[in-house]
Order: C-alpha cells, then structure tokens, then sequence
C-alpha cells in the first residue's frame, strides 16, 4: 500500500524536517503515529496523502513512485485516500449533508445511493438531526464528526487521520475508532495520528512514532499475532 525508502524532506534551503524514514505499510494494516509536537507527524502525513512530494527518497504509493506521476495522476490516486485533517477544512457554503455527501457525487454516486449512504453515516457519528446546518453553526466537536463522515464515506482504501478524536469525549471518540475499526476489517488501511496514550493503549495497533525527524515501528509482531488470531 505504501512504502518509503530512504525519505527525506526539507522546505527550501532549511534542514531536513524528516530524515531516512523507511516503513511499509501492507494492505489491511493499521497503525497509530504519535511522536512529540514539532517531530513531523503532520508533514508525514502530508507526503501519505500526496500533498507533497520527497526531497529525496522513494515514496511508491498503490504500486506508484509518486515522484513519476504527472499532477491528474496525482489526483486520480488522491481518490482512493480519505484524509481527516485537524482543521477540519469543511466547505462553509454546504449543509452538513453536503459535505459528506461531496466525494460520492464527485465519483458519480447515484443520488439515491448517496442520500441512504450519508443518511446512515450521520446517524452513526450522532448527526443525524443536523444533516441541513451548516458547519460554522456547528460546534468544533461536532465540524469533526463531520469531516471524518465525510473522509469514510467513500469507504477509501487508505485512511488518513490527524488526531480525529481530539475535540471528542472519550464515548463519541470510541464509537468512532469502532468505526475506524470495521472499515479496517473490511480492508481500509488506516494511519492514526494521535497523541493519546488512552487511545492506543486501548486499541493496541503498532506504532509508527516520529522523533526530531526519523522514524521507528514498534509492536509490528504483536499486531500480527493479534491479526492471525481474528481479533480485529
């Protein structure tokens, strides 16, 4: 699904903001990335959802090396990656319904498939009797239930989530990881940028974790052993 070899990148003529990262992501898999403010979590993920290109290094994504690929390739790839990003990044002219509803039609969704699908969606995440506000009438809270309705919906091949659960108390913030889960189980690959031990304690995927620029895996074989043995 993904993988780096030798990454670095670096804005301008300034150091390396990462260094030597090397991972592999596999089809299905699911991690968490945490790492202190400052070590480049966020740029990381950047470079995962094709928003920016290496310094140097190969990025192979979907079987493609990124740095190949012209800016429409790009974008056809963008549409099998949903992408939950810290600021939400809601259209404010367009109900909540709208939102979430945007990557199906851009796909050419039949509308009634794209009414039963986000209507569902919004049940789940707790939004259903606010499908016709728009997002600025919205709580913070509840504009980030919404961006990850909206990141799932197209049920993506590769999710990408910067810290989603958090604005959430820790029952909406569960109920969404089960959500995460069972998208998971169904095949999505899922990258998790959190900072909260809670949280992955709890759901104990393997760890990508960022220190001042460079990369470590850890708890790769415990994520195995817990995946031959059915529990997610």
């Amino acid at each position: 699904m993904i993988k780096f070899e030798h990454v670095g990148l670096r804005y301008g003529i300034g150091p390396e903001i990462l260094s030597d990262i090397d991972f592999t992501l596999e089809p299905g898999s699911f991690h968490f990335l945490s790492g202190p403010s400052g070590a480049g979590k966020t740029t990381l993920m950047r470079l995962m959802y094709l928003g920016l290109r290496p310094t140097r290094g190969l990025v192979t994504m979907f079987d493609h090396n990124i740095n190949d690929l012209t800016r429409e390739q790009l974008a056809k790839l963008r549409q099998k990656i949903g992408v939950v990003f810290q600021e939400f990044r809601l259209l404010p002219h367009l109900s909540a319904f709208d939102n979430v509803a945007l990557p199906l039609r851009i796909t050419g969704c039949p509308e009634k498939e794209v009414r039963s699908n986000v209507d569902e969606l919004l049940e789940w995440v707790g939004l259903g009797d606010h499908k016709r506000a728009l997002p600025l009438t919205l709580s913070g809270g509840q504009q980030q239930r919404i961006a990850i309705a909206r990141a799932v919906i197209a049920r993506p091949k590769l999710l990408l989530a910067d810290e989603p659960t958090g604005n959430l108390d820790d029952d909406i913030g569960f109920r969404l990881m089960s959500l995460f889960e069972q998208l998971n189980r169904m095949g999505t690959t899922i990258v998790i940028a959190t900072h909260s031990q809670t949280l992955m304690h709890k759901f104990g995927h393997p760890r990508l974790i960022l220190d001042q620029g460079r990369l470590t895996v850890q708890d790769e074989k415990n994520w195995i052993q817990r995946k031959i043995e059915g529990v997610f």
